[in-house]
């Protein structure tokens, strides 16, 4: 094991306690609650990360919203097939626009439910660390509804984001090279021998394997030469546009020279030479380190990292397990590092709130006005993260949603675990308040128990993680 990811061993001076397991349940899910926080502590700190890897063995059902489109997409596919079977236009029969905007509208609608299901699924769902990793994969491989329009291909690419959670990241890095989703967003599906499209292959290893620096735009071009003819079987039919496909007749088989190695390459040949470099694991190592430790990690620690996914031939699992249990995990300055991102804050207020029937809706278009849509990255990059969360207007909403949860406006609370500041504190920060803190709670004029929820949940304490 690297010297940087030495185990954490607890011991009299520096024990496993309470706050070290809110520390790990927090990175590892979302706003852990007190009893689950006091079972970790008391299984230990191998038995609590083991605790974190049971995935239900099965994908969840998906939202019903996605039915109504898939309806309202075989209600205009039946149109347009008997159109062709008459060997008539579709631009002849404005009637279609009808049907056109009937699925536009479903899949809007669509997303927004999938988007609730989501959260739901990370304030209650049997897994907290696997929805984190989807939400961390989200970010990373990332592809947005506004330029895909398709909220199955989303919901589609979300569930192959849970498959492959913790799984190898090679294999998933081949998945989403396949998925129709990042095909659309990133163009390839318009990949064509002698009309190569660069981007999936440019941002393939600018931000998902290598970063800037390790490839040139020889290597750029190259691979999207190797990338040609990977794209969906068809766009006449709404399932075909969902369903990967490689066509021979559209894919340059001829001899390619990339990051310094010369065959006839194609799209696999290209992700086995970009993972065989020092650089992918480096990158996908930092990219961990970074949502789950710290936003400047060690340098030893993500060396120790990427040792351990090269290793391991890319197996996530094992790396994770390895963070999870090393004593540079629980250092002091890495506890409380991170500012919670807009899903990590509702999400976590939610469950600390103990809110029944939550508003999903509402909570998603408050997340917008914080800084992040799920399913709708501001860029290809992903979100900034970070210091980027909190300004004047963030901050503002946070403290809206947190009232409008307290008083029952978006969904039904229950804080009858909530009656002293004692309780608040263990439940919304799983550590005491600071002496100062504390002095100040004293001395506030605020009538209610509920108002002083609501300080606890302004405080910058319950915005870190």
């Amino acid at each position: 094991m690297p010297v940087a990811l030495e185990p954490f061993v607890p011991s009299s001076g520096d024990p496993w306690d309470s706050q070290k397991a809110a520390h790990l349940l927090r990175r590892a899910g979302f706003g852990p609650l007190p009893r689950e926080i006091a079972a970790a502590a008391a299984v230990g700190p191998d038995r609590a990360v083991d605790a974190l890897f049971v995935f239900p063995p099965a994908l969840p059902i998906p939202p019903v919203a996605l039915g109504d489109a898939q309806a309202a997409e075989m209600r205009l596919d039946a149109e347009l097939e008997l159109l062709r079977s008459t060997r008539q236009r579709a631009q002849d029969h404005p009637e279609l626009r009808g049907f056109y905007e009937q699925v536009n509208q479903a899949h809007g609608r669509a997303i927004v439910e999938t988007t609730s299901w989501w959260l739901d699924r990370m304030a209650s769902g049997p897994a907290p660390l696997q929805e984190k990793l989807v939400l961390f994969w989200h970010g990373h491989f990332t592809s947005s509804f506004g330029d895909v329009q398709d909220a199955i291909a989303m919901y589609n690419q979300n569930q192959l984001f849970r498959q492959y959670a913790a799984g190898n990241f090679a294999r998933l890095f081949d998945a989403v090279a396949r998925d129709p989703a990042m095909l659309r967003y990133l163009n390839n599906d318009q990949n064509q021998r002698g009309r190569p499209n660069e981007n999936w292959a440019r941002e393939a290893m600018e931000l998902f394997t290598m970063g800037i620096g390790h490839y040139t735009e020889d290597d750029v071009r190259e691979a999207a030469r190797a990338w040609t003819g990977w794209t969906v079987v068809d766009y006449r039919s709404f399932q075909d546009r969902r369903t990967f496909a490689f066509k021979p007749a559209e894919h340059d088989g001829g001899q390619k020279t990339f990051l310094g190695q010369t065959g006839p390459w194609d799209g696999t040949d290209v992700m086995r030479i970009i993972l065989a470099t020092p650089a992918a694991p480096q990158w996908v190592a930092a990219k961990l380190a970074k949502f789950f430790v710290a936003p400047q990690p060690p340098a030893e620690l993500v060396d120790g990292l990427a040792g351990l996914l090269r290793q391991s031939n890319y197996e996530v699992a094992p790396v994770l397990r390895a963070l999870f249990r090393s004593r540079a995990f629980y250092r002091p300055d890495v506890m409380h590092a991170q500012v919670k991102s807009p899903t990590e804050y509702v999400v976590g207020a939610v469950r600390h709130l103990g809110i029944q029937d939550a508003d999903w809706i509402r909570l998603g278009e408050a997340m917008t006005l914080m800084g992040q849509r799920l399913f709708f990255p501001p860029t290809v990059a992903g979100w900034d993260g970070g210091a980027a969360w909190m300004n004047s207007g963030t901050v503002f909403t946070r403290s809206d949603v947190a009232a409008a949860l307290l008083v029952g406006r978006l969904g039904v609370p229950n804080l009858a675990p909530l009656g002293s500041p004692e309780a608040i504190s263990a439940q919304l920060l799983a550590r005491p308040l600071a002496p100062a803190r504390q002095a100040v709670l004293a001395q506030t004029s605020v009538p209610s128990m509920t108002g002083v929820i609501h300080l606890v949940m302004t405080l910058p304490e319950y915005h870190v993680a």
